[in-house]
This record gives C-alpha cells, structure tokens and sequence, in this order.
C-alpha cells in the first residue's frame, strides 16, 4: 500500500537528507575557498598563475559533471589513491563548485569602483589592507544573494553523488524503487525531500537581493 510504502521510507529518505545535507555544505565550503582565492590570483596573480586558475575554470565548465565525478572515484584508483564515495564526492563537489565560485567572486570584486582602490592608495593604505578591509566587505555584500542561489544549485548537482554509491536522497530512493517498484511514489518523496532543503534558502535568497538592493 502507497501509506505504508511512506512510513516505511520515511526514516531513510530522512536520513539521505542528513547525507545531502553533510555533503552540500562540505562540498560548497571548500568550494568558497577555492572560489576566493582562485579569484584573487587570477585577478591579482602573476599570468602563470591567472592562465592555470583560468584553465582550471574552462575545464570544469567544458566537462560533463557525471565525468568529472567518475574521475575523482574511479580514475585515481589506478594511482592508488582508494577514496570511499562521500569523499570523492565531496571533492568533486569542490571542485565543480570553485571554478563557479571563481568567477563569482571575480564578478564581485570588478563591481567595487576603481576609484576606492586609488583613494585608499593616495591615503597610504597598502594594497593588501584595501582589499581586505574596503574592497572584500563590499564585494561579499554584492555577491551575498548570489551565493545562496549558488548553495541551491550545490544542493541539487550533490544528487549525483548517488550514482557512485552514496547514500543520498536518490540513493535512497532508488533502493527503495528496487525493493518496492513503487517509483512514482518514492521519487516523489525524493522531490519532496529536495523541495524542503531548496525552498527555504530560495526565499533567503529572495530577501538577501532585495535587502542588498535596497543600499544600492
């Protein structure tokens, strides 16, 4: 019966949230990192430095996600590197995340104008203490709606991680289509699932841009 199917995958989507949830924020933490300096090099870096963090962003945006993910976990198998499924997709959320990321942050750091940068340079504050102190603050601000929408998308492209085992919200629910066949019903609870983690930050996301417009 479709009730009992629900009570009795109640608990194990419920935890594949925990999984998403774990993986997200992991995966979009390291990719802020990534994403900040990624973008402070190519701006600011030697041209050796820019043309590697310039690749770096072509070759993630060029590639299929999907193979991207299978290099992490199944690719440096053959250099011996073992890594248990969260793990390489946590890294490979990383690093998907921080080539969008860097542009992210570049598209924040351009919209401060270059007269602040020449009159913190006339008033002898050094290049460094501009950027962190007048130069960053404003450009995170900017880009701060953004960001949330950048979480959402973490969210949604960490589904992925269950095609190599993970034990996600579609890792749950597809075990659970293989022991049921209830497909319908329990890829439903998946979007449902998905709806609750997405749909909150989506309305903060919302607020943020109006509150940041309204300074403008």
């Amino acid at each position: 019966m479709p009730v009992e199917v629900v009570l009795q995958y109640l608990g194990p989507i419920g935890q594949g949230m925990l999984v998403t949830v774990a993986l997200t924020v992991l995966g979009t933490v390291l990719a802020l990192i990534i994403g900040l300096f990624g973008a402070l090099a190519r701006l600011y870096g030697p041209w050796p430095l820019r043309a590697v963090v310039g690749a770096y962003v072509e070759v993630i945006r060029g590639t299929p996600q999907i193979l991207q993910l299978f290099a992490v976990f199944f690719g440096l198998t053959q250099y011996g590197i073992q890594l248990d499924a969260f793990t390489a997709a946590a890294i490979w959320l990383s690093a998907y995340g921080g080539a969008y990321a860097v542009e992210l942050f570049r598209a924040g750091l351009h919209s401060i104008p270059h007269e602040q940068r020449e009159a913190s340079a006339a008033l002898g504050i050094s290049r460094w203490t501009t950027l962190r102190k007048v130069i960053l603050p404003q450009a995170l601000a900017t880009i701060l709606p953004a960001m949330v929408s950048f979480l959402v998308l973490q969210v949604k492209n960490s589904s992925l991680a269950f095609t190599i085992g993970v034990m996600d919200i579609m890792r749950r629910a597809e075990l659970g289509v293989n022991a049921t066949s209830q497909a319908t019903l329990l890829y439903l609870m998946a979007v449902t699932a998905y709806f609750i983690l997405n749909f909150p930050l989506s309305r903060l996301g919302i607020a943020l841009e109006r509150r940041v417009a309204q300074y403008r």
